[in-house]
């Protein structure tokens, strides 16, 4: 099973979240973000045989400035806005490239810690 969080407020369909088995919730600021206050973080399961279905929906659905996250085995999806990158702990280039994306459309650095990601998919 794929582990990772979605982000309520990021969604501009929530219908994403009933595509996923959601097994657990927690209210919290973003890293850096206090200002913009409290957000709905959303632990998920997705199966093997849903990734794929998943990751387009999720694409289409995340508000621009946000990514979600899945990892499972070694390996992570990140997920923004029209734009995927799937990678390993060994792919520095890729890990790299994915943030300097995230940079591009706003968001900080320190909410992409995709090293601890890979190993601890809920944060």
């Amino acid at each position: 099973m794929w582990k990772g969080v979605i982000i309520g407020e990021s969604l501009e369909n929530k219908r994403l979240l009933s595509s996923v088995d959601i097994v657990g919730t927690k209210k919290s600021f973003l890293e850096g973000e206090k200002n913009k206050g409290i957000f709905h973080l959303y632990k998920i399961l997705v199966g093997d045989s849903e990734k794929l279905s998943f990751v387009a929906a999720a694409s289409k659905a995340i508000k621009q400035g946000f990514y979600i996250h899945i990892c499972h085995g070694g390996r992570m999806v990140v997920i923004f806005k029209d734009k995927i990158f799937e990678f390993s702990e060994q792919d520095n280039e890729k890990i790299e490239a994915a943030k300097m994306y995230g940079t591009s459309i706003g968001i900080l650095k320190v909410q992409m810690d995709f090293e601890y990601l890979l190993h601890n998919p809920y944060g």
